[in-house]
């Protein structure tokens, strides 16, 4: 029997098979290759997105102290509840009944957003809760439920220098004040912090990506102790003189250095949420006022200056009238010959129209831009506006009498204030500042602010104006302004309100701005009430403040009385020059060291009552109340202003005032937030509820 050959295998099929095995192969490596290798990185932060969760850690703010470096302004640790509504599972109504409990909120209404499916990854319970809940939350034991710990804003002086500080809103920006103006150098840099999370996406670990960095800190020019003296006295003398609001200034004469603002009212930087919006904003820099006899100094300078004048000339007042293309200027008393000091001893209106005729109109235009009326002073502040100086091209006939006395322009307290203070120097103007320097959390120096004084004048202008101006405190209408111990110059002004576009005959700004000591002057202190009742002469009304103010500064600046000076050398007494005593925590207003009558006793010298007639700027601010961001942005964009914003939601605050005249180009700060403020204002000093978690780092503040 004979056996088959065995078959042999196709050599071709072979081939084709072991081919096709490699081919899988490579197809295989190549796809690993691109898997792990050249997409490697991007399915790499897939699984990482995955595996944690980010969260953003914002930076403590700097801190803002004074010029002694005492806080004003630090940020203090809180916590804020979350929940991860998707880990807690079916225990969702137990979780939202126990937080609803313990810190005072909706039942309905937390259930509600944590059954929310667009807040089942990461909702915020609450922000900034009180500290003794802490441990009532951590006791409920519910997964998913957890707290986040967060910097807060803390004011320890509460509403001390509340103008110039401003505050931080919920979102961590600066809504006002200096916190505005240098929020970016404040705020510091965001940390990083990941979570690992499970299957589940429940966290489990925490890593730090990223620390934050806080931010700058800034050391103000403000003085707290003269910034507490100038509160006080100007809370009791608008007080006293049953008056809207007031407001005060204290200008170091070198150097511009703003040592106190104040404005009353005031409100809490720890509760700003708790008083309208009109509350928050810097009037010294942000209103017009009516600058009255006290800004018959430009005219009478620039007389002098231009050497159209003497100190000793007589100039005929004429009895109180002077007649002007047909307009007949009225004096408040009938002066005779009266010499160019006791021109401003006297504020006699037609000494000064005298003046500002003899100057003419471009001269006398240039003076006021010399000045820095119709411009910015600069200030490192938001808010400020130029005020309103037409060119001399716009004037009418009356126009340079009237201005000699302060009609036809409108100024702010900052601009009027600053051109007195040329004459305490001698000369210079200055631009004024509230920060001296900015620093870093060790205390080293970033910035520093400098200046570059301007002279306007010569000094032996000055000196001349200066002695005026002392004239008019030891016999004109600025006696009761007259210090203890101390030579003192200033000027009086008295300037009619505006009053649904009538000059109204009932309300008034009583104003004095003068500085101390002389021959020297150290300090430039500007007071302003505004609408006082019964008496309405800023030698009655503002002159005692300014005294107040004045010797209680000189003597925390430890400026030595002038023991040949014929007035009484005043006692110091222990409680105001200590400064600690001044600013215990739970410290309140207190009357003024003496009483002051804003009664004048024989009925002279009584500086007048001016009118002021404002003119047309380019465009007038809107009303961005209740308006979004997109809607104030393209509101701006259409009538040529620029905007800068803060926050988000609706607009509830914004600088310059609705209704401010601002040239084109200017720049409008308004600030959004998610919630309406208040309709009614609270009393000063009130609590704020969602403000109670600063207890635990900073007892000592006691709204």
């Amino acid at each position: 029997m004979m056996t088959e050959p065995r078959k042999r295998c196709n050599p071709v099929r072979v081939f084709v098979v072991i081919g096709g095995i490699l081919l899988w192969c490579g197809i295989i490596c190549a796809r690993l290759v691109q898997l792990q290798v050249i997409r490697h990185e991007e399915f790499a932060q897939q699984a990482l997105q995955r595996q944690q969760v980010t969260r953003s850690v914002l930076a403590p703010r700097g801190v803002i102290y004074d010029s002694h470096m005492d806080e004003l302004a630090t940020s203090v640790s809180v916590s804020t509840v979350v929940a991860e509504p998707r880990n807690i599972g079916n225990k969702i109504k137990e979780a939202a009944q126990g937080l609803a409990a313990i810190l005072n909120l909706d039942y309905e209404e937390l259930l509600a957003k944590m059954t929310d499916p667009a807040r089942q990854t990461f909702m915020v319970v609450q922000r900034r809760i009180d500290p003794k809940d802490e441990a009532r939350i951590e006791a409920l034991g519910i997964n998913g439920v957890y707290l986040v710990e967060e910097s807060m804003r803390a004011y320890p002086n509460r509403e001390l220098a509340c103008q110039v500080l401003g505050f931080v809103n919920m979102n961590g920006d600066g809504g006002a004040g200096v916190e505005m103006q240098y929020d970016q150098e404040l705020k510091g840099a965001q940390g990083q912090i990941s979570f690992d999370v499970d299957a589940r996406r429940r966290s489990f670990r925490g890593k730090i990506e990223k620390p934050p960095v806080q931010g700058h800190s800034l050391v103000l020019s403000i003085d707290k102790s003269i910034q507490y003296i100038a509160e006080r006295e100007l809370a009791a003398g608008v007080l006293n003189a049953g008056a809207a609001r007031g407001t005060a200034i204290v200008m170091e004469s070198n150097t511009g250095r703003i040592l106190a603002l104040a404005t009353y009212p005031a409100y809490n930087c720890n509760a700003y949420s708790d008083y309208s919006p009109d509350f928050w904003r810097n009037r010294a820099i942000s209103d017009f006022i009516e600058p009255g006899s006290t800004f018959k100094v430009v005219v009478a300078t620039a007389a002098l200056e231009e050497k159209l004048t003497r100190p000793d000339e007589l100039i005929d007042c004429q009895m109180g009238t002077l007649t002007v293309s047909n307009h007949v200027f009225h004096d408040h008393k009938a002066y005779g010959l009266l010499t160019f000091n006791q021109i401003l001893e006297n504020s006699s209106n037609i000494g000064a129209a005298k003046l500002g005729l003899r100057l003419g109109e471009e001269r006398l235009y240039k003076a006021l831009i010399t000045f820095g009326f119709g411009m910015k002073t600069g200030v490192d502040l938001p808010g400020e506006i130029v005020g309103l100086v037409r060119h001399w091209q716009q004037w009418s006939g009356l126009s340079v009498a009237a201005i000699s006395f302060g009609q036809e322009v409108g100024v702010t307290s900052l601009q009027i204030m600053n051109a007195i203070n040329a004459i305490a120097n001698g000369g210079y103007r200055i631009r004024p500042s509230v920060v001296d320097r900015v620093i870093d959390q060790n205390g080293n120096l970033v910035h520093i602010n400098t200046t570059d004084p301007v002279r306007i004048m010569q000094p032996e202008t000055a000196a001349s104006v200066r002695e005026a101006f002392e004239g008019a405190v030891l016999r004109g209408t600025g006696r009761k302004a007259a210090l203890e111990g101390y030579r003192a110059a200033g000027k009086t002004g008295t300037a009619q309100k505006v009053v649904d576009g009538h000059y109204s005959n009932t309300k008034y700004v009583a104003s004095f701005i003068g500085f101390a000591p002389l021959p020297q002057p150290r300090i430039t202190v500007l007071v302003q009430v505004d609408e006082p009742k019964g008496g309405i002469y800023g030698g009655d009304i503002s002159a005692p403040i300014f005294r107040a103010i004045a010797q209680e500064a000189l003597l925390q600046l430890h400026i030595p009385p002038d023991q040949t000076s014929p007035l009484k050398t005043p006692k110091i007494n222990p409680a105001i020059a200590v400064d600690a005593e001044d600013f215990r925590p739970d410290a309140t207003p207190v009357l003024p060291v003496a009483a002051r009558s804003g009664n004048n006793e024989d009925g002279k010298n009584q500086d007048d009552a001016i009118t002021i007639r404002v003119a047309a700027a380019n465009v007038a601010v809107p009303d961005f109340h209740g308006m979004s961001k997109r809607t104030a942005v393209e509101l701006c964009q259409e009538l040529g202003l620029a905007i800068r914003t803060s926050g988000a939601g609706t607009a509830v605050f914004q600088l310059p005032p609705a209704g401010t005249m601002v040239p084109l180009g200017d720049q409008c700060s308004v600030t959004f937030a998610l919630s309406k403020p208040p309709a009614a204002n609270k009393p000063k000093g009130t609590s704020n509820s969602a403000m109670a978690s600063t207890v635990r780092q900073a007892e000592a503040i006691k709204r």
